[in-house]
Parts: structure tokens; sequence; C-alpha cells
């Protein structure tokens, strides 16, 4: 979820209210948001003036790790599959024998470094098998 900068804020919302509470309902408030730090104490006490249903979204640690590294496995191998694709062209248009012989040597490094992501991706999705499968 974006922040919006105050400047938005202040035009979809001109009227500013401000407001008293107890120790303990603000205590309750601040549970609340402690839950989703997406949401803002404003957001919170909005919806709750209009009866809103109030969403939180928990963000788990755990798998959050985990997405954090399948999308670094992502990206390595989008890489390799565009290095793949350049050596393979230029494999294809190539006549000399020599040549084609290096670009597939080429390739047999990027085969190395697939196979290298692939042991890195393993235990990611055994976290997310262990995760998915326990419930």
């Amino acid at each position: 979820m974006e922040k919006k900068s105050r400047k938005q804020e202040v035009n979809r919302f001109p009227r500013r209210v401000s407001s008293s509470l107890s120790e303990s309902h603000y205590q309750e408030l601040k549970v609340i948001l402690s839950r989703d730090p997406s949401l803002s104490m404003s957001e919170l006490i909005r919806s709750i003036l209009q009866a809103k249903r109030i969403r939180i979204q928990i963000q788990e640690r755990g798998l959050s790790d985990v997405m954090e590294e399948l999308l670094s496995v992502e990206a390595q191998l989008k890489m390799i599959g565009s290095k793949v694709t350049v050596v393979v062209n230029e494999f294809h248009g190539n006549s000399n024998s020599f040549q084609k012989f290096l670009l597939a040597k080429k390739l047999c490094g990027f085969q190395r470094s697939l196979q290298g992501e692939m042991k890195h991706l393993e235990p990611v999705l055994e976290k997310l098998q262990l995760k998915w499968l326990s419930e």
C-alpha cells in the first residue's frame, strides 16, 4: 500500500477533527495498529466512524523472508535466461564451427549457474511446502 503525501491527504479530507480518548481506548487502537503497520491512526478512526470493516494485513515474517528469497532467485533466473537467449541467437547466426564451439561452452557455464540457482531454490521451496502442507 502506498503512503499518501500530506497534501493529498488534506485535499481528500479537508476537515480536521481532534478528540481526546481514555488511555484504555487509545491502547486498543494502538494494538490494532501494531498488527498492521500499513494502517494509519487516521485511517483506522475513519473506518470506525464509518462503521467499515477493519481489515488487518498480517505479514508473517518467516513467509516474508521466503518471498524475498524467491524474488532474488527469480531475478537471477531472468538474468541467466536473457544471457542464454543472446548466446543462442549468436550461435544460430554464426556459421564458424570454432565460434559455435565457444558459444556452446558459454551455454554450459549458464547451465552450471542454473544448477546453482536450483540448489539455492530447494531449501526455499521446502520452507514453503512445510508452511502450506501444515495448514
